[in-house]
């Protein structure tokens, strides 16, 4: 098995608030979001990795400039990003051409990340963990 590597997250700007017609989970229990401080890539090339989370946004996708880089031909250059928003995770397709998919369902609008949900990006998987 190969050991776990953990790189830094690239910081950027601040995003003050999120488009209209976002996504959140309600009812039931709303599983701790703001507790997750890991992102686990569980499938891909790069399964193992893990990133600490801060508070602030992580772009993902094929830049060098992306918090998290993906390289593969079904990511986008500027494929996606996680975002805090009211202390909860948030990811956000950016308009990428073969989307991004959370526990199996496109993602549309910016939407709540429950703890270890898959989230899919190109040939990647990973979770948000405590």
């Amino acid at each position: 098995a190969a050991a776990a590597v953990t790189e830094p997250v690239q910081r950027h700007a601040p995003v003050s608030s999120l488009p209209s017609g976002a996504n959140t989970v309600t009812g039931g229990t709303n599983a701790s979001v703001q507790t997750a401080h890991r992102l686990v890539i569980t499938s891909g090339p790069r399964a193992g990795t893990e990133l600490s989370l801060g508070r602030d946004p992580i772009t993902i996708g094929r830049s060098s400039e992306s918090g998290l880089v993906i390289r593969d031909d079904y990511t986008s250059t500027h494929h996606a990003r996680l975002l805090l928003w009211n202390d909860e995770w948030m990811i956000q397709d950016l308009d990428s051409t073969n989307g991004t998919f959370l526990d199996g369902r496109r993602v549309t609008v910016p939407t709540q990340v429950p703890l270890d949900t898959p989230i899919k990006i190109g040939t990647t998987t990973f979770e948000l963990r405590r």
